[in-house]
């Protein structure tokens, strides 16, 4: 609920400053209106998505593509103010104003159909990205083997648990051997026992089972009760420890950790020691997949050998140009990255508790290995 109140009070301070600097761009003399109309633009949408996040189950279709409607205008709303300054500066430069006025009309059009249509298209279209690995030394009976990855589902209000089982299929329908799940799979805990029966269902999809590891939003809303759940179903745990798939007397090692809250070098610290424990007692020189969620975990995958980790977390920033992100948050923060020998990969996810992507779609990722 707090943060709920954080939200719609920032975008209410949003929308005052993008109504006050439109003023500046139109020249409007009746500042405080359009301050407090954009302020008010501002709180109404995401005051909805405070209530769309929680009411979603209790009403049909029509709530949600009026969620994607205000979402969009929340994410004008964080569009505007630069470009809209920008404007207000040379609105005073003689004989533009006309000018900037129409640009600013123009802005405006952009933004929204920028936040509507990253929204519709960001919650509806996914794509499934293959990558082939080839491995040195890797064992004989592993040659060709699929690998599905899939990561922050956040089950809820925009990607519901009903949509589950179609994802799971997808992932086996693409020829699996072997899925791994990468945190942050539910928000909407009311409906986890349906998801875990999900997970026991999809257990004949994938002959070499489903392993997971905890994301940040499993702690964020009850992790002991996503764990009493999964513990009914055949998904198997992995926090800071190390299991092995088996075929033909041939091992692959699957080492995971769990989510650092820590900060600064405390982190750091905490990401050695879990990675330590999740390597220990693995054969040196043995081929080994590494799953975390947070993707600053790849370097800890590149020093302790394993050919190839998997993350998430970072949604990719939902937003780039060319399938490219605008911004890097991260040390490693969308697709694949390599130290010359091993490889990490940072996926965008399969959903979102928000919406909106631009040129970053949801994703399953098929890994096919290969001797190299």
């Amino acid at each position: 609920m707090a943060f709920g109140k954080f939200i719609i009070m920032m975008f209410a301070v949003i929308g005052l400053i993008d109504g006050s600097i439109l003023a500046l761009v139109f020249r409007k003399r009746r500042f405080y209106l359009w301050s407090l109309g954009g302020a008010i633009a501002g709180a109404i949408p995401a005051w909805y998505f405070n209530w769309y996040g929680l009411a979603y189950d209790s009403y049909g279709f029509w709530s949600l593509y009026l969620a994607y409607l205000l979402d969009g205008i929340m994410v004008a709303c964080l569009i505007i103010p630069i470009p809209a300054f920008i404007l207000g500066i040379l609105s005073f430069i003689p004989g533009l104003r006309y000018f900037i006025s129409n640009l600013g009309k123009g802005l405006i059009a952009i933004a929204l159909v920028i936040g509507v249509y990253g929204c519709v298209m960001g919650n509806s279209r996914e794509v499934v990205e293959y990558h082939d690995i080839y491995v040195k030394d890797l064992p004989a009976a592993f040659d060709g083997y699929k690998v599905a990855q899939e990561t922050d589902t956040h089950i809820g209000a925009y990607f519901r648990y009903t949509d589950m089982p179609a994802e799971l299929l997808r992932a086996k329908n693409e020829g699996a051997d072997v899925l791994f799940f990468t945190g942050d799979l539910i928000d909407d805990v009311r409906y986890m026992p349906q998801v875990a029966e999900d997970f026991t269902k999809a257990e004949k999809y994938f002959p070499d089972g489903i392993f997971y590891i905890w994301g940040n939003h499993e702690y964020y809303r009850n992790q002991p009760l996503i764990e009493e759940d999964l513990k009914n179903t055949p998904v198997k745990m992995l926090v800071n420890n190390h299991t092995y798939i088996e075929k033909d007397g041939q091992r692959l090692y699957v080492a995971g950790v769990d989510f650092p809250f820590a900060r600064g070098t405390q982190k750091e610290i905490e990401e050695e020691k879990w990675a330590d424990e999740a390597f220990a007692g693995i054969p040196r020189g043995a081929p080994v997949i590494f799953l975390a969620h947070h993707s600053d975990f790849i370097d800890q995958g590149f020093k302790h050998g394993a050919f190839l980790t998997l993350t998430g977390h970072t949604h990719g920033t939902q937003f780039g140009l060319f399938g490219k992100p605008i911004i890097t948050p991260f040390k490693y923060t969308r697709g694949m990255y390599s130290d010359g020998t091993h490889y990490g990969y940072v996926a965008r996810g399969d959903a979102s508790w928000f919406p909106f992507r631009f040129s970053c779609p949801r994703e399953l990722t098929i890994f096919t290995l290969h001797r190299a």
